[in-house]
């Protein structure tokens, strides 16, 4: 009986992946009872630890809106970007990019931009892509302040992933994941999280920690003020063949086991 009634706690976990306005009434239908009331008061607030600090969220599950905050992105190219299914192989539950002439851009006149560098933060997405060769694309990024990569070359590591920073034109971090153990049209869930009281920035792949860097404290992120992108980014490598999927933004450091279902 003591491992029948466990498994609520391991569904739970598979439910929180799916962060929906229908989770809490999920919750609700598969444990109606009072008895049973504690594990829908854990949902919540799990799924309420999962939004502190959440300042932009794009599910891109149909279009490329802000569902937290007001930093809506535009489609740009000849083609632009196209739905495709999501890592649930749900159609329509991501983008993809051409790696040629598609991206998504923030509206640089709105004035918002992700965060500068004057708190911790965390970034995370799903994506699946190509591995360039000669260098490799930008998967997303903020002008030249912010760059994910998928390596093929560069830096002699080939089927690597790579986030790196600049502040002011000077190289302010850089973390490489293991070279050649990832593969073409994988889904993997990468985070960054720039933790500022301990110096502190590190790379995950899935809910493993690839890289950790200590930088120097006097080196804030990033400066840049242009906008935001997907599959695409002037840091270095211009566009990349990927598919994204459930982009969050956080202003504080976020372990991602929160939201890499």
């Amino acid at each position: 009986m003591s491992n029948f009634r466990s498994l609520p706690i391991f569904f739970l976990f598979v439910i929180f992946g799916i962060q929906n306005c229908g989770t809490v009434l999920l919750l609700n239908a598969l444990w109606p009872s009072k008895e049973d009331d504690r594990i829908g008061n854990i949902g919540e607030l799990f799924l309420g630890t999962m939004n502190v600090g959440l300042i932009h969220y794009w599910p891109l599950d149909g279009d490329a809106n802000d569902k937290v905050g007001s930093m809506h992105l535009t489609a740009f190219g000849t083609v632009g970007p196209t739905l495709t299914s999501d890592r649930n192989n749900l159609p329509g539950g991501a983008f993809q990019y051409d790696g040629i002439d598609s991206w998504h851009s923030s509206d640089p006149i709105v004035g918002e931009t992700i965060l500068m560098g004057t708190a911790s933060f965390t970034l995370s997405a799903w994506v699946k892509g190509k591995f360039k060769p000669s260098g490799g694309g930008i998967i997303m990024g903020q002008g030249d302040g912010l760059g994910f990569q998928f390596l093929d070359g560069t830096t002699n590591c080939f089927h690597g992933i790579r986030v790196y920073t600049a502040n002011g034109g000077m190289g302010a971090i850089s973390n490489v994941s293991p070279c050649g153990i990832y593969q073409d049209d994988v889904w993997y869930h990468l985070t960054f999280t720039w933790d500022l009281p301990n110096n502190t920035a590190n790379l995950y792949v899935g809910n493993d920690i690839v890289n950790s860097t200590v930088y120097n404290p006097n080196l804030t992120p990033w400066t840049s003020s242009a906008p935001f992108t997907l599959g695409y980014g002037t840091i270095g490598g211009g566009a990349q063949p990927v598919s994204i999927d459930e982009v969050r933004i956080y202003n504080r450091v976020v372990p991602p086991i929160f939201f890499s279902f």
